[in-house]
């Protein structure tokens, strides 16, 4: 039986082979040649009153600062805000098609104790309350449905 090759000579067999010199002063030209010509831009020159140019930007910049203060951006009357919860009814424009309400499946969770100690059966249900709505202006038809997973509690009177 042979012996196994070290590691070493395994790995060297795995590396790819060297680029040669030829080929990389022949990369590194193709390169310089697609770069194009070295083009040094010239440096402006210092200019003597930067002192001068920081307090007037500054003067404009504390007057711009006054104006928003004595006149904010903003409206003087408030925006309506949006209620937290949404109206029972859809808006004016949508009529409502039709709604149901299903329960899609029923997993039981086992027993577990309430807040106060009493054993409580546990059932999950998951839910899906679904319903079509018609916007009177376009005539489209949307089904709006939403999922929902509830945990239902039992309470255990006998064991």
């Amino acid at each position: 039986m042979q012996a196994p090759d070290p590691v070493e000579t395994i790995l060297t067999r795995l590396m790819p082979p060297a680029m040669s010199q030829g080929a990389h002063q022949e990369i590194a030209s193709m390169i310089e040649e697609l770069a194009g010509p070295i083009v040094e831009l010239p440096s402006a020159p210092p200019a003597g009153n930067w002192w001068i140019r920081s307090v007037v930007g500054g003067g404009i910049a504390a007057a711009l600062g006054g104006i928003v203060a004595i006149f904010p951006l903003t409206p003087a009357t408030p925006e309506p805000r949006l209620a937290l919860n949404p109206p029972a009814h859809p808006p004016s424009g949508l009529v409502l098609i039709s709604g149901s309400d299903r329960v899609e499946s029923i997993t039981d969770e086992g027993w577990q104790e309430s807040q106060d100690g009493a054993a409580m059966r546990a059932l999950r249900l998951n839910a899906v309350e679904e319903r079509s709505v018609r916007d009177q202006e376009s005539g489209i038809v949307v089904k709006i449905s939403e999922p929902r997973e509830e945990i239902l509690l039992m309470p255990i009177t006998s064991f």
